[in-house]
């Protein structure tokens, strides 16, 4: 027999006895709840702010650390981007002289020139205003004569024209008597 005291009045109220039957129905629709939301929730699987921050942090430490493992290996010289290209041979090419070749495939080309007191340069064989190819005059500069554009052949850099960009070296490796083309690299 259950007594409910109201602190107000001091009444003591006594309740009927809750019937078997009415605890069995009560406990009976909290199991039938339960069989359909079959979830469970307990407070010690709750997720609170600290784990939520330890989480951000170790999220954001993987981040960090994979770009700065990417910037490293994006200086590393591999990939489609680097081929070992053979040119010439060390003598071949006179000086004040050029040589066109294709580097990286077939489809691409480049241009090697002896400068006199500068040594050997290689830029890619194409205008940076709409793809022309460019010539050696034998003067220190290339030549697009498409559009009039003048190149530096000792920097690449523009000197007159509608070209805003400076030719893309290529980078040269020798080895064993051999000019290799390596890499472009974009200035």
């Amino acid at each position: 027999m259950l007594q409910e005291v109201d602190p107000r009045n001091e009444q003591v109220t006594v309740l009927p006895p809750r019937l078997e039957s009415d605890v069995q129905e009560a406990s009976t629709s909290s199991e039938q709840w339960r069989s359909e939301f079959p979830h469970r929730w307990d407070e010690d699987e709750m997720v609170t702010r600290r784990s939520t921050l330890r989480f951000l942090l170790a999220g954001s430490g993987v981040l960090c650390l994979t770009t700065g493992v990417l910037a490293v290996l994006s200086y590393l010289p591999s990939g489609p981007g680097v081929q070992t290209v053979a040119v010439a041979k060390v003598g071949e090419l006179a000086e004040n002289a050029s040589k066109v070749f294709d580097f990286p495939d077939q489809y691409s080309r480049a241009i090697l020139i002896n400068l006199p007191g500068k040594g050997l340069v290689a830029y890619r064989d194409e205008c940076t205003h709409l793809s022309c190819a460019v010539l050696y005059q034998g003067n220190g500069k290339l030549h697009c004569p498409c559009h009039e554009g003048l190149f530096d052949a000792a920097t690449g850099a523009v000197l007159a024209g509608p070209p805003t960009r400076p030719l893309p070296l290529i980078q040269l490796a020798v080895h064993n008597g051999t000019i290799y083309a390596v890499k472009e690299v974009t200035q």
